[in-house]
């Protein structure tokens, strides 16, 4: 059963940097005619999240991922498109929303109960639990405005816990509260999606992406540039949001002195590869060349996706030494049983060393992508045992 169905959806914020601009903003408000023209924030919008999904929405700042989120509360208006959303709503966007500053946290929360129609001895049972749940002390008793970024959360999720919403949208609520209490919050949601709830999360934390959503989209510009399962299309994201490492390459060095020729990533049919599974076993042929007929060394290394040194190591350490293959050219071969590197995308590195092991010369680097899912942290699997 679909909760929400969205069909081109599209969101114009109009332009109102000059006088000219905001009068004629206010001319189209006056008119009722519908804005056209401006800052395009969603663009022809489509998606249906039915009862019981958890869907993530990630996306860089101005994306329009918060802009989605509003419209769907119903706090803005879209500029054209059909939404339908069939259920109750459960809000948790900007600090404060929904609250009134002036007044203490107990009688936010009794507005809150009235206004989710809880009445009575149920209504007395809910706001206790609220209150055990939002934890904030004798804050209770005072003024919203007199709290905190992460007491205002805490408060806002209390509401949360005992209205149950049929559709519960959060924007970075787990970003603001200390450690506790995102703990806290992520075993309710699991309890509100086991027992048939609907999420929709906003979230730069790949983490919570991973573990509290099943599916994902990605916004950019204002456009859905990709859908699918939370980890494929937070993976994509996060790989794309970091800079590609610059390839470096036999050409841009001295060809008639100590270099690197060629590098072969291989699997175990021995076929070229630039991706594989994480767990299986990989191949290295490595190819130097040496202008004096001395036999060179090789300096390996593994980078992550940023740059990051993951590992490295010598020939000279194990006292290889490689195959001459005559002509100058000289062959290392490697092999790494049960990669236990996690999914991600990673730089392998093979540097010459000169013939005395003193000088890293120069350097060949092969992309490679270790395919795989899990909520594993890290770059490398270590032999973890439990023991009871």
């Amino acid at each position: 059963m679909a909760l929400i169905e969205i069909k081109n959806l599209n969101k114009f914020y109009p332009h109102v940097s000059t006088n000219k601009q905001r009068l004629k903003s206010m001319w189209q408000i006056l008119k009722n005619n519908p804005v056209s023209s401006g800052a395009h924030v969603l663009k022809d919008i489509n998606l249906t999240v039915n009862k019981g999904q958890s869907l993530a929405i990630v996306g860089r700042n101005g994306a329009g991922k918060s802009t989605l989120l509003k419209i769907l509360s119903g706090v803005i208006q879209a500029t054209s498109g059909q939404i339908q959303v069939k259920g109750s709503v459960g809000a948790l966007l900007e600090l404060g929303s929904g609250f009134d500053l002036e007044y203490t946290g107990l009688d936010n929360l009794k507005m809150s109960a009235a206004l989710a129609g809880i009445r009575g001895q149920q209504a007395s049972d809910k706001i206790q639990r609220m209150i055990d749940f939002a934890d904030i002390g004798d804050y209770i008793h005072e003024p919203v405005k007199n709290y905190s970024s992460g007491m205002v959360v805490r408060l806002g999720f209390a509401v949360i816990t005992e209205t149950k919403p049929d559709l519960l949208i959060t924007d970075e609520v787990l970003a603001v509260g200390d450690e506790n209490f995102q703990r806290k919050c992520l075993a309710w949601i699991d309890y509100y999606l086991s027992t048939g709830g609907t999420l929709l999360l906003v979230s730069h934390s790949i983490y919570h992406v991973q573990k509290i959503a099943h599916q994902a989209i990605w916004l950019e510009n204002g456009e859905i540039r990709m859908r699918g399962s939370a980890y494929d299309v937070s993976q994509a994201y996060h790989y794309e949001s970091v800079s590609e490492l610059p390839e470096i390459t036999p050409a841009e060095v001295d060809q008639s002195g100590f270099h690197v020729t060629d590098a072969q990533i291989m699997n175990d049919q021995q076929q070229a590869i630039t991706e594989l599974n994480s767990g299986e076993t990989i191949y290295f042929k490595v190819r130097l060349f040496s202008p004096t007929g001395e036999p060179p060394g090789l300096c390996f290394g593994v980078v992550s996706f940023d740059n990051q040194p993951v590992y490295g190591i010598y020939s000279e350490q194990f006292n290889q030494q490689p195959k001459d293959l005559g002509n100058g050219l000289f062959e290392f071969n490697l092999r790494i049983k049960e990669l236990p590197l996690l999914p991600g995308r990673y730089h392998i590195k093979f540097h010459t060393m000169s013939p005395d092991q003193l000088q890293l010369i120069d350097t060949l680097e092969k992309p490679l992508t270790v395919k795989g899912e899990t909520r594993e942290m890290g770059i490398s699997r270590l032999p973890i045992e439990w023991l009871s």
